[in-house]
């Protein structure tokens, strides 16, 4: 017989739990942002790539029809140029990539075109000269990957057939175009060129410019023999001894003594960067072409990480107060020296955090200084008193002239002051000594 369930539950003894709270509503997820795409890698799929690499396989097609027997290397300037987009000076070296041998006499059109498929087609500029200049299985081009490939310009361009005799400054030159490449491009201490780095840089179009401009010296970028021959001869002027080596004594005297002992003791510490010369409390030829490209136009990416970490004294990334104060303190010496007003520290440190207005007060970082746009000012102030007076007496001319030739940087305009310059003591016979570019008297 079934049991019939109660009407009425009995009351129970304790009140009962209350009910569970309705679960919350899952807040809707953020939105995200829609980003327009911004970069595109290179693409063989395009189109246009694919017209380009057609017709560059075309041209490297007619150049080796009209040599049944292979391509000489003479004619390698015309694949370098029209099939592969670079200088025609780097025929030679192609001819070399493409053959496995500078020896050989001729490349096949297999062996060309092998090598222009794995290392040029549907590739930026930058890329195939990238895989032209470095050695096979590395990942950076090297100083003397840039000299071997380079090496032929300096017998075919007009512009430096006088140099033809003086192979030693030949050498000296070309040192100077790689060092001022990599100064311009890898403002680290690495010995090689990376692909990010080619990529960024104006090298590619320079090239181009040099293999189409017979004036060398119209090519400012890297190039030009006016700035080279400043360069050399700013370090020749400093090198009394002719040992191709700089102590503390030779460089106080660059610029009419213009720079501070206290500066100058941080670069022989390799605080600014790391001496190459190898000869301990030495710099050489290279070391001084950082130093006066950084000394001359302190706007440069380059020359502002090289006098921030020389002013930088214990390396944290900012430079402080005391810091400043140190540097700052010789200039007051020679402020009294020279009879000029001396100014305070204290009102300085107050117009150079007005001028470069640090994120953090009391802390100056290299994005500060680079977003200041007054960097050259905030730095002369601390240790190189000449151009620290002429920026307080800004001459009406040189402000005019800056303003008509805003495609000049400060270096440029340097060195073409000085190049007249020594050209004019050099027409006089005012030189010290004859020059040897091996270091010798």
């Amino acid at each position: 017989m079934a049991i019939a369930p109660p009407q009425h539950a009995a009351a129970p003894s304790q009140s009962p739990a209350p009910a569970p709270a309705a679960p919350t509503a899952a807040a809707p997820p953020k939105k995200i942002l829609d980003i327009p795409r911004f970069w595109f890698p290179p693409s063989t799929s395009t189109a246009a790539s694919r017209e380009q690499a057609a017709a560059e396989q075309a041209e490297l097609a007619s150049i080796a029809s009209r040599h049944p027997g292979g391509i000489p290397q003479a004619e390698f300037k015309v694949v370098a140029s029209k099939v592969c987009g670079f200088a025609t000076f780097f025929g030679p070296l192609l001819f070399e990539k493409a053959t496995g041998d500078a020896a050989a006499q001729t490349c096949s059109l297999a062996q060309a075109t092998a090598w222009w498929e794995a290392n040029c087609k549907g590739k930026c500029p930058a890329t195939r000269l990238f895989n032209l200049l470095r050695t096979p299985g590395t990942e950076c081009v090297t100083r003397e990957n840039w000299k071997k490939g380079l090496v032929s310009m300096l017998d075919t361009h007009p512009g430096l057939e006088f140099l033809k005799s003086t192979p030693e400054f030949q050498d000296r030159y070309l040192e100077c175009v790689v060092e001022r490449m990599f100064y311009t491009n890898c403002p680290g201490e690495s010995d090689g060129m990376t692909l990010r780095e080619m990529r960024k840089s104006n090298i590619p179009d320079v090239l181009l410019a040099v293999d189409e401009e017979p004036d060398i010296n119209v090519i400012n970028d890297y190039f030009s023999y006016e700035h080279f021959y400043v360069l050399y001869c700013k370090f020749w002027e400093l090198d009394l001894d002719h040992d191709f080596l700089l102590d503390r004594e030779d460089l106080i005297k660059l610029g009419n003594y213009s720079l501070t002992y206290r500066i100058v003791d941080r670069i022989f510490e390799g605080a600014c960067r790391r001496i190459t010369s190898g000869v301990p409390e030495k710099l050489g030829y290279l070391d001084f072409i950082w130093l006066l490209l950084s000394e001359e136009d302190k706007t440069s990416d380059t020359a502002l990480r090289y006098w921030f970490n020389g002013v930088d004294l214990d390396g944290d990334g900012y430079i402080r107060p005391h810091e400043m104060e140190y540097f700052y303190k010789e200039q007051i010496h020679r402020m009294d020296c020279l009879a000029q007003e001396v100014i305070q520290f204290n009102d300085v440190l107050c117009q150079m955090s007005d001028m470069v207005k640090p994120k953090e007060e009391g802390k100056v970082s290299l994005l500060d200084l680079r977003r200041c746009g007054q960097a050259s000012i905030f730095l002369n102030v601390l240790f190189n008193l000449t151009k620290f007076i002429q920026s307080e007496q800004r001459d009406p001319n040189q402000i005019f002239h800056e303003r008509a030739t805003p495609e000049l940087t400060d270096w440029d305009r340097y060195a073409k002051v000085e190049y007249a310059r020594l050209s004019m003591e050099e027409e006089d016979g005012d030189v010290d000594g004859e020059w040897d570019a091996d270091g010798g008297a």
